[in-house]
């Protein structure tokens, strides 16, 4: 058998550190693991076939050991299935009236969404031309909507105990370009509030006003609501944050228990930051922008005159 060889600090560095051993079949002595060569001598030559043998099944018995296995898989016993949790962001419903974007570039959206923009009755077309707008990295205006899907390991149970932002980055609103199609009537619904100029932002259980039909937070959304996901189960969290005040860069993260062990995910916008922007106020009830295309009323989003003096209306 050959093995490989290093030095021996022993002798120098000039031999090999391999288990050699020289000498007739009685009197060589095997270590449990030969990394190197066994020489056999001539005077008992005739017991080769038996050594060869005995090495063979040898090897043949480890390799069973080596290849056996040693118990089911996680898939094959329910009780040592994944317990991971998996979570994904839909963020859809901001695709639809009444939405807004603003983004620190005047350039925004760019030529080809604002040509589409621009055309009679694009409002319409809300859906589509969100998503674009959308897409192109800009930040919500005052509010944006993120469906949590989540879903449970195939066996076994994890219990969402948490959902908390973590903001990367803050600015001040948001001042190059804004697209927006306000909003017509009644204000959207929401289930959880975070609002992010808040000092320690929580996620808020969000009721609605039925005078004002305005949403408010009414607590905090945990830890009186869990959320139990055994065997695959699923279930849905809809997360609207708020900035009024600043622009906001920001993660969430789903906080999960497993047994007795508390881990979390964090949440992102395909591997980018959320992001949501207040307006850029310049006073009473007036933004200020270097581009801006707002409805008009043959429903086109069109470039406004003077984006340094915007009415909006409520707002600022």
């Amino acid at each position: 058998m050959t093995g490989g060889a290093s030095p021996d600090p022993a002798d120098g560095g000039g031999s090999s550190s391999r288990n050699v051993q020289w000498g007739n079949t009685d009197q060589v002595v095997q270590a449990r693991d030969i990394h190197g060569d066994v020489h056999i001598g001539r005077r008992q030559a005739r017991l080769l076939p038996w050594l060869v043998g005995g090495l063979v099944v040898a090897l043949t018995a480890t390799g069973v050991v080596w290849l056996w296995p040693s118990g089911s898989t996680a898939g094959d016993r329910p009780d040592q299935a994944p317990s991971a949790l998996r979570v994904t962001a839909d963020l859809s419903a901001n695709d639809h009236a009444p939405w807004g974007y603003a983004s620190e570039d005047p350039g925004f959206p760019g030529a080809g969404l604002a040509a589409r923009l621009s055309r009679p009755m694009a409002a319409t077309e809300d859906q589509a031309l969100a998503l674009d707008v959308r897409l192109t990295g800009a930040a919500s205006l005052e509010h944006q909507a993120i469906r949590l899907h989540l879903e449970g390991p195939r066996a076994g149970q994890v219990v969402v105990t948490d959902i908390r932002v973590v903001i990367r980055k803050k600015t001040p609103p948001l001042n190059g370009g804004l697209v927006r199609v306000p909003p017509q009537g009644a204000e959207y619904s929401a289930q959880t509030l975070l609002d992010l100029d808040d000092r320690f932002p929580v996620l808020q259980e969000a009721v609605q006003n039925k005078n004002t039909d305005r949403n408010y937070p009414a607590g905090p959304y945990f830890p009186s609501h869990t959320i139990k996901l055994t065997d695959g189960e699923t279930s849905e969290v809809v997360v609207t944050a708020l900035a009024s005040k600043s622009a906001y860069d920001y993660v969430l993260a789903v906080v999960y228990q497993v047994g007795t062990e508390i881990k979390q995910t964090i949440i992102d916008n395909a591997g980018k930051p959320f992001r949501v922007t207040g307006f850029s106020c310049a006073g009473s009830h007036v933004a200020s922008y270097r581009t801006a295309y707002e409805l008009e009323p043959d429903f086109s989003v069109s470039p406004q005159p003077d984006p340094q003096h915007l009415k909006i209306l409520p707002g600022c």
